[in-house]
């Protein structure tokens, strides 16, 4: 799929090259999630995207907030792991990454969910991604909340994707891992 065969595609990504640019003008670390990291891992836009998931700092969250803020987004919603917000019709779904004392995680993931190195590129733009182990962990909790046969096409798509860039193995290994978490005594106090 081309950028142009979706318009939608195309302003994500003219967004998300500003947004990336004034980032790094801040030196602040923002990593591209969800189907758009999908793709930027894979080096090629593979679907229509509804939105940009990104994940920043949480010890610079008024910053990433007043960075998006003159890009001309506003914040709608408070979620329950991050926020919200319309830039032009561009849906950013935002999540914190907190510091572990040696890198960037986002919480409940494997370690190395927020690598340093630009591991993805777009349409020329090199850019960080969240590890596939993050992304596939958010398929795991979206599995879990709803059977993969209710999932929309692109999202079935998507995990497909992700599941052949990493192979069999390593997602079985990933689950096992994810279960395992979920189901300790820790975890079942919460």
């Amino acid at each position: 799929m081309q950028v142009g065969e979706h318009s939608g595609n195309q302003a994500q990504l003219d967004l998300l090259a500003r947004l990336l640019d004034a980032a790094a003008r801040r030196e602040l670390p923002v990593w591209l999630g969800g189907g758009w990291a999908i793709d930027a891992r894979l080096g090629r836009i593979t679907r229509a995207h509804d939105d940009l998931d990104l994940t920043y700092p949480a010890a610079r969250h008024d910053e990433f907030v007043e960075l998006i803020g003159t890009l001309g987004a506003t914040v709608t919603e408070i979620t329950g792991y991050g926020f919200l917000a319309d830039c032009g019709g561009v849906l950013l779904d935002c999540e914190p990454a907190h510091w572990t004392g040696t890198a960037w995680e986002v919480e409940g993931t494997p370690p190395g969910s927020c690598p340093d190195a630009a591991e993805g590129s777009l349409a020329g733009l090199r850019m960080r991604c969240n590890s596939w182990a993050a992304i596939l962990w958010d398929y795991f909790h979206y599995a879990d909340e709803s059977p993969q046969a209710q999932w929309p096409a692109r999202h079935v798509h998507s995990y497909g994707l992700a599941c052949a860039a990493v192979g069999a193995a390593e997602v079985a290994r990933l689950r096992a891992h994810f279960d395992a978490g979920r189901n300790s005594p820790s975890r079942q106090d919460h």
